[in-house]
């Protein structure tokens, strides 16, 4: 059975439940910038159901006619109509077995506020969280692992468990939210890329999980120092996840970097792009031309409840049966690179690669050490105001 199969079984599933919601007439509270809405639960169901169904119609007919190659997080999946089977069920399969994370309520506060959703303010938090999850999968499962992997699923499903919405979990909302006040940013407050890009950082360093494996660079001036890298990975004892928070624009992503931003799901060790539109992020993963794919965050969903052991339907919120594109000229300027590296010889393939490719006007640049001049104090850079 194809995974796109297996997500129509699932949509008749959530159709089925969300009649059973109705019937109860279930509420929940829904809280935003301090206001309460107060919605039924088969409210958010039956327009989550309504919105696969007829996107994923869509994206069946867009995969067989289509011209342009598509690439997905360094995945190349070639044109041509005599494919258009394979070509579905392989591409499906890869992004399906992207972790998706998006918008929740009823979990537990944030506390010291009494935030029990996110919805609203928490999309480049989620962006940034699928970002960061997606680069974790590469580390511990390999970028060619897919969701019929029965034999490390078990592990799968334990690492999205870090981010499930409680309090005590490594990557989880309440951890990055908190993190933010950090940077002067209350919790329930937007962040922006510099400032995902940094709390990223912290909660990998602060987790026993990861912190002993992956090492975390940030750059604060859109360049890439292999000095740096080095003393983040302890000379390579640790893998990278590299994030690059870039301003490709004033208003709107400036046209002349179209080509390398879309260059960069080229590269093998692309983890995607947290950015989107102005003041509404999205975890960018692929692009057909010049249309982005995207996992979206502004999809609410009740919180996983606190269990002794989790289903394997439970883990189904966490994957998204729907393929989504925005074009590159609707982008903010303004957004986050990920790429992870597994040690310096891929490190060192993808400076090689990055030189040769570049265009004229490249996103980034990569030098060997970082100038004495730049402070790595992160009080002393402000996020760009869209």
């Amino acid at each position: 059975m194809s995974s796109v199969d297996n997500i129509d079984k699932t949509i008749k599933k959530k159709e089925t439940e969300n009649s059973n919601n109705e019937k109860n007439n279930n509420t929940v509270q829904i809280e935003r910038s301090g206001i309460r809405y107060q919605k039924s639960v088969s409210y958010y169901y039956y327009n989550i159901v309504n919105w696969t169904n007829d996107v994923i119609v869509q994206a069946k007919e867009r995969l067989k006619s289509r011209t342009n190659p598509v690439w997905l997080l360094g995945q190349y999946y070639p044109n041509g109509m005599e494919k258009a089977n394979q070509l579905e069920s392989l591409f499906f399969l890869d992004h399906n077995s992207r972790i998706w994370i998006t918008y929740r309520h009823s979990f537990e506060p944030i506390l010291p506020s009494d935030y029990t959703s996110d919805m609203g303010w928490g999309c480049m938090l989620r962006s940034g969280q699928m970002l960061l999850a997606n680069a974790l999968v590469y580390h511990f499962l390999g970028r060619d692992w897919r969701i019929n992997n029965k034999e490390k699923f078990e592990f799968y499903k334990g690492l999205i468990g870090w981010f499930m919405d409680f309090p005590e979990k490594p990557f989880s909302i309440h951890k990055i939210a908190s993190l933010g006040q950090k940077y002067d940013k209350a919790i329930g407050e937007w962040f922006g890329p510099m400032i995902i890009s940094q709390v990223l950082k912290n909660a990998v360093e602060q987790s026993s999980e990861c912190s002993n494996c992956i090492g975390v660079c940030v750059s604060v001036d859109q360049s890439i120092y292999k000095d740096e890298v080095l003393k983040v990975t302890n000379n390579w004892k640790k893998a990278l996840l590299l994030l690059l928070p870039l301003r490709l624009g004033i208003k709107n992503l400036n046209p002349l970097y179209h080509e390398d931003l879309k260059k960069c799901f080229q590269f093998p060790q692309c983890v995607g792009i947290a950015g989107g539109k102005p003041k509404s992020s999205l975890y960018l993963i692929g692009n057909d031309d010049d249309d982005i794919i995207y996992l979206d965050p502004h999809i609410i969903k009740p919180a996983l409840e606190r269990k002794e052991k989790y289903d394997d339907d439970d883990f189904l919120t966490y994957r998204c049966p729907t393929v989504q594109t925005v074009n590159i000229s609707s982008l903010d300027p303004s957004l986050a690179v990920g790429f992870y590296f597994s040690d310096e010889g891929d490190f060192n393939e993808f400076c090689k690669l990055y030189e040769k490719s570049k265009g004229s006007y490249p996103i980034f640049v990569i030098s060997d050490n970082k100038p004495e001049y730049l402070d790595e104090d992160i009080d002393i850079i402000s996020e760009p105001t869209n």
